[in-house]
């Protein structure tokens, strides 16, 4: 562990910046007015991600307002190597370092600027990197950290940036020549009382889908295993829907579903349930995700709010046989539980990979990139509802996640 004087970080933030930047960014200035002063009012967290040859950088950026009214600059804030999602818990966000396997936890300091304030390696317990999509936040003092290559969860103290000297094995989910992954995106969990249940998914040494839906059931009080969960009709599971009733819907990725749909004798896109109250998988039920589309590929999911979530579904036309599977041939479409009926969103641009989503404070927004002249744009739709997607502000860089950090 390590915590740093406020002092020190502050100075160290500033420098990283001026350095990167080549400019006063820790000066009074144009950002430091819109921002005003620390500790007051909402906060928000945008991380910008930049991309040059083979260079990835990753900015976190705060802001006072997250509406349409919203302007940021993409580098305002301190700079990561590599593509890296903020996990926000708590007033703070904790992201990992690229140089090896360490979580750095990250405050609002003055002129409420992000400010590194303390590290945990997990080198000591046999890690050697740490992936963002693998770091969860269960409470103040309770954090996990999945680990593939040792098939456990190690337990962390986010709060004091400790180890607690707890794992939980995963022995369960090895399968003969098949990786798991354990997706601990906050897209994937479900919170039932005391209990949560992670999505899992398989890939090979080539990244290759095992076509197989995973959810183990964790107990956080006693964080042990309560079940694991696997079926191996649909692709695998990725994302969470909530259903009215209380059910949990697992959808597949777009980069599962659509090798599966096109290269697997054209299978349909399904999702899986399991009811609440229960940890495995309705077996004499399966949503049939394509037909509910375009006939084609689908994924999923983003949930609306109130009775129902957007997904999306490859467009044949776009699709042009093939010839452009790697370019935007996704279309947006609605579901809703209670009428039980699907529809296009018209208003929504052809999509190029994963629906994905951020929960900004209780709100839900769809972050649309595309590539530019000069590089990436961002634009952020609010959902509301089943109502279209709304475009709200947009910033000119890759989006690679947001939050709130304060009320």
């Amino acid at each position: 562990m390590k915590i740093w004087n406020e002092s020190i970080a502050t100075l160290s933030s500033c420098l990283g910046i001026l350095a990167a930047l080549g400019t006063s960014a820790c000066s009074g200035g144009e950002h430091d007015d819109k921002v005003g002063e620390s500790g007051t009012g909402p906060l928000y967290l945008l991380a910008t991600n930049f991309s040059a040859g083979d260079q990835n950088e990753t900015y976190l950026v705060t802001s006072k307002t997250f509406d349409a009214d919203t302007k940021i600059d993409p580098t305002n804030g301190p700079k990561l190597l590599g593509g890296i999602v903020p996990t926000v818990h708590g007033g703070a966000a904790f992201v990992p370092d690229a140089n090896g396997p360490i979580l750095l936890r990250y405050q609002p300091g003055a002129k409420d600027r992000l400010e590194p304030v303390g590290e945990l390696s997990f080198a000591g317990v046999g890690m050697t990197e740490i992936m963002s999509w693998h770091v969860w936040v269960q409470s103040e003092t309770k954090g996990y950290v999945f680990d593939p290559a040792g098939l456990r969860i190690v337990i962390w103290d986010p709060s004091q940036m400790e180890l607690t000297g707890k794992q939980i094995d995963l022995s369960e989910l090895d399968v003969a020549g098949w990786l798991p992954n354990l997706v601990f995106e906050h897209s994937g969990p479900v919170k039932r009382g005391e209990q949560l249940l992670v999505p899992v998914g398989w890939v090979d040494q080539d990244t290759n889908s095992r076509y197989a839906s995973g959810v183990i059931t964790l107990d956080t009080k006693t964080d042990e295993v309560v079940d694991v969960a696997q079926d191996e009709r649909c692709g695998e599971a990725y994302a969470n829907v909530i259903a009215p009733n209380g059910d949990a819907y697992f959808f597949p990725p777009d980069w599962s579903a659509m090798p599966h749909f096109f290269a697997d004798m054209h299978r349909p896109t399904c999702v899986l349930r399991i009811k609440d109250g229960e940890t495995k998988f309705d077996s004499s039920f399966d949503l049939n995700l394509s037909v509910l589309g375009s006939g084609s590929a689908a994924a999923g999911a983003v949930p609306d709010g109130k009775t129902g979530f957007f997904f999306t579904t490859v467009d044949e036309e776009l699709w042009d046989g093939g010839a452009n599977k790697s370019g935007a041939v996704w279309r947006f479409w609605h579901y809703d539980f209670v009428s039980e009926k699907s529809r296009p969103i018209e208003s929504m641009p052809a999509w190029a990979g994963q629906p994905y989503y951020v929960n900004v404070g209780g709100a839900r927004f769809i972050p649309y990139w595309s590539e530019t002249n000069t590089g990436f744009e961002t634009t952020l739709y609010a959902v509301d509802g089943g109502d279209d997607p709304r475009p709200l502000f947009s910033f000119e860089a890759n989006w690679f996640g947001a939050g709130k950090l304060r009320d």
